[in-house]
């Protein structure tokens, strides 16, 4: 298995656990989404390891030992991490906030939009609400992050939660 296979394995697996809590669902749902996760847990065990590569070309090692390379290479890096950052943050505090089970017929619920759950609190936490280019930044992950399927795009809560 692939690290791409296994990483975006990790991400379903993520957006299935975050919809399955951040929505409440009943006892059927919750054995349907059980399953799934049981499934893609036991894809990415089962993986066999990846086959060593073999050496890279002179050229290609040339083209990594560059500085502009490595450059790139460390924003890319700053890139994912901080957005696994944002990602984790995220849905810590939806399952926080989130409904632990299926809301009932009689209860009044609100759709609230993901952006306005998220950004006062992640703003707060990565201390990212001071500035514009900050604001802007943490919106940008968090529409990737919605995109990619690790977010929902709005949850339905309770009024008044």
């Amino acid at each position: 298995m692939t690290e791409a296979v296994r990483e975006r394995l990790l991400i379903r697996l993520r957006a299935l656990m975050a919809r399955t809590v951040a929505n409440g669902c009943t006892p059927d749902e919750e054995m349907a989404a059980a399953r799934m996760v049981g499934k893609v847990a036991a894809q990415l065990d089962g993986g066999a390891a990846p086959e060593p590569e073999p050496p890279a070309k002179p050229w290609a090692q040339a083209e990594r030992a560059s500085p502009e390379y490595q450059n790139i290479l460390e924003k890319n890096t700053a890139e994912t991490l901080l957005k696994a950052a944002v990602q984790e943050l995220a849905l810590n505090h939806i399952n926080t906030v989130s409904p632990p089970r299926r809301r009932l017929g009689s209860e009044p619920t609100e759709r609230v939009e993901i952006h306005a759950l998220l950004e006062p609190h992640l703003g707060m936490m990565l201390s990212t609400a001071s500035t514009r280019m900050g604001r802007q930044i943490l919106r940008q992950i968090v529409d990737e992050l919605v995109y990619e399927g690790a977010l929902p795009p709005w949850l339905d809560l309770p009024i008044g939660r």
